[in-house]
């Protein structure tokens, strides 16, 4: 099968995976009002940001060495990068984050953050054996399983708080099914293996770290308009990026889930054939990204109260110009998830960093008294700083690592 009908076989499971959680989103905030649905999409926000970080790491590592490491260094390393990163999150909400909104959600959503290194270690486990069939159906399946716990919370006019904990009781089958599969996937071992074993918190950390960035592209606005705007607007701006996410899972799916695997081996034996398609699938992304953007803009508040309710049109004053950005978005997740070097993943780690800063540092600068542009600059700032640093950072880094 070669990549390009690989690709198309991911997308489509992204693009029914998307679907799946859009109309999960839709179904919730059809149930709840405007601010409960702001209040669970925070939540559940802190804690994909929390999981990731934790668990996303240790998977990169894992693909790079083809599970040639010691599982008990890898629990530790995952369990003391979840406890940064939940600490993180504490002084987030304590410090800025609005703690009294919902705090029965936040604490809810903790348990299914610690479930999804069942999920993350299922994907990890398809992606180093190269079986393109399950890197496309696994997202599938866990959307699946969240949407049927929503409709069945609908039809029985449940909680918010069933919502977490129906979440976490159905994903836990999941997530032991991941966990099991990839200890049957690639060499593990209990003994010292050189380079593989020699620092896994400090391989992980750099790759958690920009994993956790790269979600924050998506999911911060939605943490920083809670404080900043209120719980209404957080719902609507969540609404707005469900869409974003839908349309963003197609260089994700190509770039950062079925490509991985090459990226590590391409960067390792043929960095001039990674240079390559790097740029080629950052040219391809920009001219789709421009194109999907440019279609849906026309109808943003059409389709936003369709598939949400009336109340949601007016986010197409957010949604509007995201779109705009769309292209460079698009570019920006693919020339990026090509610097997967031990080098480029600290350089890049640094870029982020910066990119996230202008992120969250503009509309904390520009003030809420100017709604959601403050938000929509700062994404457009941060994803245009991304683009160039990874262009930089590709072309002009050493051959070798």
């Amino acid at each position: 099968m070669t990549v390009w009908r690989q690709s198309g076989l991911v997308w489509l499971g992204a693009l029914i995976a998307a679907g799946m959680a859009l109309l999960t989103q839709v179904l919730l905030a059809r149930h709840f009002d405007t601010e409960l649905f702001g209040a669970i999409s925070y939540a559940y926000a802190i804690a994909i940001l929390v999981s990731t970080f934790g668990f996303q790491g240790i998977g990169e590592v894992a693909i790079r060495h083809q599970g040639r490491l010691d599982p008990a260094r890898c629990l530790r390393a995952a369990a003391a990068l979840f406890t940064l990163g939940l600490i993180g999150a504490l002084v987030w909400i304590l410090t800025v984050g609005s703690p009294d909104t919902e705090p029965a959600l936040l604490a809810l959503f903790l348990p299914f953050a610690i479930v999804q290194i069942g999920l993350i270690a299922g994907m990890i486990s398809f992606q180093m054996d190269r079986n393109t069939i399950g890197i496309a159906l696994w997202p599938v399946g866990f959307q699946g399983t969240r949407l049927l716990v929503v409709i069945g919370i609908v039809v029985a006019g449940g909680a918010a708080i069933t919502v977490p904990l129906g979440w976490t009781i159905a994903l836990v089958p999941v997530a032991i099914f991941g966990l099991r599969r990839l200890g049957r996937t690639g060499d593990w071992r209990t003994r010292e293996d050189g380079e593989a074993n020699s620092s896994i918190t400090r391989s992980a950390f750099p790759f958690s770290a920009t994993r956790l960035l790269e979600f924050a592209e998506i999911q911060m606005p939605v943490v920083l308009a809670m404080p900043l705007l209120g719980a209404a607007e957080t719902g609507r701006i969540a609404a707005s990026l469900a869409i974003i996410q839908g349309l963003l899972l197609l260089p994700i799916a190509i770039f950062q889930r079925l490509l991985r695997p090459r990226f590590h081996e391409w960067t390792r034996d043929d960095p001039g054939r990674l240079r390559r398609i790097a740029l080629i699938g950052t040219g391809s992304m920009l001219v789709i990204g421009a194109s999907l953007g440019l279609l849906t803009r026309p109808f943003s508040s059409e389709i936003l109260a369709l598939l949400f309710g009336p109340e949601f049109a007016a986010a197409a004053s957010f949604l509007d110009p995201i779109l705009l950005l769309l292209p460079i978005w698009f570019a920006s997740i693919a020339i990026n998830a090509t610097l997967v070097s031990h080098r480029l993943a600290d350089l890049r780690l640094g870029t982020q960093l910066v990119g996230v800063a202008i992120l969250v540092m503009t509309p904390l600068v520009m003030g809420p008294q100017i709604g959601p542009h403050g938000i929509i600059w700062g994404m457009i700032g941060s994803q245009s700083f991304l683009l160039v640093s990874g262009m930089t950072l590709l072309l002009f880094s050493r051959p070798r690592d």
